[in-house]
């Protein structure tokens, strides 16, 4: 009796292994499916091409130990349900390393560098806190302020890295890339991170955001050599939203038609940017509905109503507006896989403006989504956001 109860929970064990080295090896290879469609059309291609740059290596770890309780279950005399998770979790091996190692050689290409290992071990995007908490400009009761982040050694003259968050026109900080800003800071940069009017229910701001990091450029550029910065070797950065907000004042500071109460506007020595909303009208139309955080929401928000209701506003907004052969040299890194600012409205955007004869080099990360940096930091898309950066910058004279 005793003999026959062991039997019992022995098998129901290897049939709990077997089974759950299936199921695991069986998420890996839909996650890789998923991360090859277009994430415009459905929430399983979103959330797959979400998930790579980030957990990427912890999903190859999680398909080779499916595959060794495999071979355990084979061993231990299951030989249908062993062999079935031995074939289906090599597969997921070979599939997710393939996503991984595409990823990684993007970035190499681009000068990047990944280290996979160190990606298993992520950190939190919002710290450590600024060195300091500038505030700018005050406009309808709020405080506009620069986030500061110094060098633990700043060299006597060191480039100036100003940088504008995303969030949609309407949520983000000035911090939540924390840990982006103190790693610039670490290698040499003088780093400011400028906060802006985010539109409300009744207060569209498609024309005071720009306004606002125009201001914020001016102060940097009056106010940098107090933290050790070179006003001549700024470098304007921004993301998704804060990436059309940076193209725009750089573009448009080069064609000479930004004008700021805060001071003189310069024109940044570069500009890079990642997934930037050049084309509202694209992203309005063709991004994907996140609940809470719908394309249409958003532009609607910002500009206080639709593109149809409001052509002249979408004008000022769209990117294209601005290009000119006077634009500064430019990086855009924008995932393959864009879900909301739908990638192809970006690489349109970057044909146009070398067509017009601006510096411009983007680079691709494949199996990525929107934000595909931003959800940890040690990631190895946010690794490869780094470090191409740094790269791009380093061979610009515009690095420490």
């Amino acid at each position: 009796m005793v003999q026959s109860s062991k039997r019992n929970t022995l098998w129901w064990l290897k049939l709990v292994l077997c089974l759950g080295a299936i199921a695991v090896a069986g998420m890996v290879l839909a996650l890789a499916l998923g991360a090859t469609l277009d994430p415009t059309y459905s929430y399983y291609a979103a959330m797959s091409s979400s998930l790579w740059t980030t957990f990427g290596p912890h999903l190859v770890m999680l398909a080779l130990i499916a595959a060794i309780v495999g071979i355990a279950c084979w061993r231990l005399g299951s030989h249908r349900l062993g062999l079935a998770a031995i074939v289906i979790s090599l597969a997921g091996v070979l599939a997710s390393t393939f996503i991984v190692g595409s990823i990684m050689l993007a970035a190499g290409a681009a000068g990047g560098r990944i280290n996979p290992v160190t990606g298993l071990f992520l950190g939190k995007m919002a710290e450590p806190r600024p060195d300091q908490i500038a505030t700018f400009s005050n406009v309808e009761g709020n405080a506009l302020t620069a986030a500061i982040y110094l060098p633990p050694t700043p060299p006597l003259v060191a480039p100036v890295y100003a940088y504008i968050h995303g969030g949609g026109f309407m949520i983000g900080t000035n911090t939540e890339t924390a840990a982006d800003l103190r790693w610039f800071a670490d290698r040499g940069w003088v780093v400011f991170s400028l906060s802006y009017r985010l539109f409300t229910p009744d207060n569209p701001t498609w024309n005071k955001a720009p306004v606002d990091v125009a201001c914020g450029l001016a102060w940097v550029y009056a106010n940098a050599e107090t933290f050790g910065g070179d006003p001549e070797r700024i470098v304007l950065a921004g993301d998704s939203a804060g990436g059309n907000l940076a193209i725009n004042l750089a573009y448009g500071a080069a064609l000479g038609r930004v004008r700021s109460n805060c001071g003189n506007v310069p024109v940044p020595k570069a500009v890079v940017v990642q997934y930037p909303a050049v084309d509202p009208v694209a992203t309005y139309e063709r991004g994907f509905p996140v609940p809470g955080f719908e394309p249409r929401m958003l532009m609607m928000g910002y500009v206080g109503g639709t593109p149809d209701e409001f052509p002249e506003r979408i004008s000022a907004i769209s990117s294209a507006t601005y290009i000119s052969a006077e634009a500064p040299p430019t990086l855009v890194i924008e995932p393959e896989r864009d879900g909301l600012v739908v990638s192809d409205s970006v690489y349109a955007f970057v044909e146009a403006a070398k067509a017009a004869g601006v510096e411009v080099d983007i680079v691709r990360i494949p199996f990525a989504n929107h934000v595909y940096d931003q959800i940890a930091s040690n990631s190895i898309g946010n690794q490869a956001r780094l470090t191409i950066t740094h790269e791009y910058l380093r061979k610009r004279n515009l690095a420490p």
